[in-house]
């Protein structure tokens, strides 16, 4: 009976401990909108009727609907520059945000690495003599218009700089000849060059320019998304998944390019 009795006794402690341990759902005010919220550095505008649909610059949107999926929640994609994060976290107007830095954050914001880090590399015709910064001057360079990065390294190296609303039309016009040189981050280049039609596309400049990593932002007073968030990112970094999404980022904008330049446009 006595055993019984303690028996009970550590059953009910247990219960009670494991309650009082719980840890409460991440993100609950998305969880009640039913939708996850996360603002990004640069969101680009929807398409026009008839106009080619496109892969956006960067991994931003591929990031945001992994964790979604994390989540089992859709999301939801605003534009909204980091220094609006604090603001947009407290008014609930985002439930994190996507950052390219961390600096300059209030103690209201919590910062959480992604492990995504990246620099953006040269793709360059083989058969060219352009190796080095200093022999970029005068040249024209040419990116995406939200590859910001990409922009001011190649405005420190005095090229000329052309943006482009996508990747894949800067690289068009690299493969064209209409620019020298394109930009991508170093994380999509290999997987990039290694495409057979990319061969003679496979040289680059010795590498420059710090490498940035991805930031979450959110409010730090949610301990459990912060633990929640923290764990899932070293999830993905043990999975391997920001390997597995800059190449698939490279597969489609090459593909997309492919379309641009071999396949006839149907409508004339």
């Amino acid at each position: 009976m006595i055993r019984r009795v303690r028996l009970f006794v550590l059953a009910a402690c247990l219960m009670a401990g494991g309650i009082g341990h719980a840890q409460a759902d991440p993100f609950p005010a998305a969880r009640t909108r039913g939708e996850l919220v996360v603002g990004v550095p640069y969101l680009a505008p929807p398409p026009v009727a008839g106009a080619k649909i496109r892969t956006p610059e960067g991994l931003d949107a591929a990031i945001a609907e992994r964790l979604g999926a994390s989540l089992g929640l859709p999301i939801r994609l605003v534009q909204l520059p980091s220094g609006e994060a604090a603001s947009a976290l407290a008014a609930g107007r985002v439930d994190l945000v996507l950052a390219d830095r961390a600096g300059g954050q209030p103690e209201a914001v919590a910062v959480q690495p992604t492990g995504y880090a990246a620099r953006p590399k040269a793709v360059i015709r083989s058969d060219t003599r352009l190796r080095q910064a200093a022999d970029v001057r005068g040249r024209s360079v040419c990116m995406a218009e939200a590859a910001t990065a990409a922009r001011a390294l190649a405005q420190s190296w005095g090229a000329i700089v052309r943006t482009y609303r996508v990747p894949s039309d800067a690289l068009v016009a690299v493969r064209e000849g209409a620019c020298d040189i394109g930009l991508v981050d170093d994380a999509a280049w290999e997987p990039l060059v290694r495409f057979p039609e990319w061969k003679k596309f496979s040289s680059t400049l010795a590498a420059d320019g710090a490498r940035h990593e991805r930031v979450w932002l959110l409010a730090a007073g949610d301990q459990a998304s912060r633990a929640w968030l923290g764990q899932e990112m070293r999830t993905w970094d043990r999975a391997g998944a920001w390997k597995a999404m800059a190449t698939k980022w490279a597969r489609d904008v090459a593909f997309d390019v492919y379309l641009d330049q071999e396949v006839p446009d149907c409508h004339g």
